[in-house]
């Protein structure tokens, strides 16, 4: 009589599973070494038109035409915008495939980083308000959610007083984050719209961006197993709010990022 498996011998499923594991770190591999590659080819010929342009202007010095100063701007500011579309798209490909430390995190702290990183106009007031709690995160991954909402909201607020407030609410399991923004607001037949890739509700030449930063976040929060949600209507600002899990996982290290060790 055969004895059962016990916790040394591996089934068919274990086998399985192990097999399916290393597919697919082959497969994210392959899609990184991709990536990579694609990047390179496309950024080194934008490089190559934007040094171009700046030779000419060189040249010409002070007998360029205004006509053609200014479409030689206009020119070097599409190669800018489609060298941040290559990143864009490469930062988005990677969330939930590339591993991220993960480490307790000062979300105060994180929160007025990002907020000085942005450096808003005097004519922008930003503040915070409310519960930044510890809580666990890669540092790098959550400042990048703060960056794009409170980005956004400075950009779009186009107010002569113009503010934007970032409010956290720390619950139990998790905390709530708010960026709310007393700009033109936004119609709710956009709300879905803006979260999707290489989406923009006014002109690139009016407001500069290039419609991946809402995309990224969204990917980002929900990949961490938040959600992000939008309250909004024209001419009552916007609000955009996302949760982050408080529990740490397994792959949480010790003390605190920012903060004093425990």
């Amino acid at each position: 009589m055969h004895s059962p498996p016990t916790s040394s011998q591996h089934t068919p499923d274990d086998s399985a599973s192990g097999d399916l594991a290393r597919m697919l770190a082959q497969r994210n591999a392959e899609l990184d070494q991709f990536a990579y590659v694609v990047s390179h080819d496309l950024r080194a010929p934008l490089r190559g038109i934007a040094n171009l342009a700046k030779w000419i202007e060189e040249d010409l010095g002070d007998q360029i035409p205004e006509e053609t100063a200014g479409q030689l701007a206009l020119l070097r500011n599409r190669v800018h915008r489609m060298d941040a579309m290559i990143q864009g798209i490469l930062q988005y490909s990677r969330v939930g495939r590339v591993d991220t430390q993960m480490e307790m995190v000062d979300s105060r702290t994180l929160v007025a980083e990002a907020i000085d990183l942005l450096a808003p106009p005097p004519t922008v007031e930003v503040r915070m308000e409310g519960d930044f709690p510890t809580l666990p995160a890669n540092f790098t991954v959550l400042e990048q959610v703060f960056l794009n909402l409170i980005g956004n909201a400075i950009k779009h607020c186009g107010s002569a007083e113009a503010q934007v407030r970032v409010i956290g609410v720390d619950h139990e399991e998790f905390c709530e984050f708010h960026v709310v923004d007393n700009g033109p607001g936004i119609e709710p037949q956009f709300h879905e719209r803006i979260f999707q890739i290489f989406q923009t509700l006014e002109s690139r030449d009016k407001v500069e961006g290039i419609g991946m930063g809402l995309a990224l976040v969204k990917k980002i929060v929900e990949h961490q197993g938040g959600v992000v949600s939008l309250k909004s209507d024209v001419g009552q600002g916007a609000d955009f709010s996302f949760t982050w899990l408080k529990t740490p996982d397994d792959s949480a290290t010790p003390g605190v990022r920012n903060g004093t060790s425990v």
